[in-house]
């Protein structure tokens, strides 16, 4: 299936980088973007789990008695 997407990056330094990336790689740009966007589609969804593991450690504070030093002036 193919799926097409249109951009405007609104700077052209970051179209001659990922131009110059291509080149450097010899790859084409469609390539350089994908990479791109798996990489961080794959950081924002580790740094989602680990702060989905991170809440866990806080529970033994999400208590009635902490929850009086939220009211704190």
């Amino acid at each position: 299936m193919n799926t097409r997407i249109t951009i405007d990056l609104q700077e052209q330094a970051l179209l001659m980088g990922l131009k110059w990336q291509a080149a450097q790689e010899h790859k084409a740009l469609r390539e350089i973007v994908v990479e791109a966007l798996q990489s961080y589609l794959s950081y924002k969804k580790e740094n989602q789990a680990l702060m989905k593991i991170a809440e866990a450690s806080f529970e033994e504070w999400d208590n009635p008695k902490d929850a009086e030093y939220d009211r704190l002036p």
